[in-house]
């Protein structure tokens, strides 16, 4: 056929002199002027970077209680820029040295677990012991441990080293003179802390990706719990994003803090059923899987350095000029692999925030075919090459 003789139509352009001096200007006008828009627009981001691993490095809690004095006080103040009130604000935490792209790290999850496939989270129904029909053995680390209590196994859900190292300081901003708060997360009516004008610490809405809670993530539901879950909550339920107020009025379960030695350092609460006997359990669900703060730590980062969003404060929520506190509730430990941890807030951009490289990266290119364009322009003017008759060059 003429297509696997390669004798089909094709269109070549004649690169002459003309034609490249054009396009290598037109490249240029565009470079120059996107990468102006870049500069322009970055230049008006507001940003502040506060680390904070040295100074709360006495207030990290170890991971098998909570400490009662644990709120470290980190002093900042935000310059005395409009725009602090005039935009929308992103909070990040920043990780230094925490290589999330290793490759045993990535693999360490599973996918079918999360999304709940062959586990009807949404029914009553009694998960069968078998590891493999669940998705558990897709985890290939932190996937289960042994119940000295009963010496039986039970599984972790969700399980694997992403989900098992979530970051879980928990931040919060407050006003140093007046002691204000700033509400950064008012959307959940199911956080209590509302009421005495403190910030629900989990279930954050607006941070991560429609698409990945649409189809990656899928939370049990509170009679799934009860009939499934062993331990709920891990070290902290207050962070653990299981804020249904259903999970606490005892019309599918009943809680009852855990005892004596689970395998872990903490499982939380013990899940009884409505007669007060503990239930058959299979599962320690220490995290709710559609917790927005998780869901972030679950798209891991390309490089070792790195930020991620951590809450989104609405316009006119920040003051200017103002000196705020940073609350930290120390957990995340980053001495033992040499890391480092920040907080950040900035403004942002249609292409993101503070970008500088971006924006010198299409000028330089711009700038190059600028050049490029008026050497061969003159090199055309001073000493033409006489060019073939294109008429001549058909296709027979």
């Amino acid at each position: 056929s003429a297509f696997k003789q390669q004798r089909l139509r094709a269109w070549q352009p004649i690169l002459t002199p003309p034609a490249v001096i054009g396009s290598l200007g037109a490249v240029a006008v565009v470079f120059i002027a996107v990468g102006a828009a870049i500069m322009s627009a970055s230049s008006g981001v507001v940003s502040i970077d506060v680390r904070y691993d040295e100074l709360c490095k006495s207030y990290l809690e170890p991971p098998d209680r909570t400490l009662t004095n644990g709120t470290c006080i980190v002093p900042f103040e935000l310059e005395d820029d409009d725009k602090w009130e005039d935009s929308e604000i992103n909070a990040y935490y920043g990780l230094n040295s925490f290589h999330q792209n290793h490759r045993r790290y990535v693999a360490s999850r599973s996918a079918h677990q999360l999304v709940g496939t062959s586990m009807s989270l949404d029914s009553d129904t009694r998960m069968a012991s078998d590891p493999s029909s669940h998705g558990v053995t897709d985890c290939k680390y932190e996937m289960s441990n042994l119940d000295p209590s009963d010496d039986k196994e039970v599984y972790t859900y969700p399980c694997g080293l992403i989900a098992w190292s979530v970051f879980n300081d928990t931040l919060l901003i407050r006003e140093k003179v007046s002691g204000q708060y700033v509400m950064w997360n008012d959307g959940n009516p199911n956080c209590g802390s509302h009421a005495g004008g403190v910030p629900c610490t989990t279930n954050p809405t607006g941070i991560a990706w429609e698409s990945d809670l649409d189809k990656k993530f899928k939370s049990p539901s509170v009679g799934w719990i009860a009939a499934n879950c062993k331990y709920l909550g891990g070290k902290n339920m207050a962070t653990s994003g299981f804020i249904d107020p259903t999970i606490y009025d005892s019309s599918k379960m009943i809680l009852r803090q855990a005892t004596g030695n689970c395998g872990q350092h903490s499982c939380g609460m013990r899940v009884h059923k409505l007669d007060g006997t503990p239930n058959e359990g299979i599962y320690n669900c220490w995290h709710n899987t559609t917790d927005e703060d998780l869901v972030v730590w679950m798209r891991v980062a390309a490089l070792p350095t790195f930020k991620k969003l951590y809450r989104r404060i609405p316009k006119g929520l920040l003051k200017k000029g103002t000196q705020y506190e940073l609350l930290v509730q120390n957990r995340f430990p980053t001495a033992s692999f040499g890391g480092t941890k920040s907080f950040h807030l900035s403004s942002g951009t249609f292409v993101g925030g503070r970008n500088d490289f971006l924006g010198y990266a299409y000028i330089l290119v711009g700038a190059l075919c600028a050049v490029f364009a008026l050497v061969f322009l003159g090199k055309h003017l001073m000493s033409p090459r006489i060019m073939g008759d294109p008429r001549y060059l058909h296709w027979k």
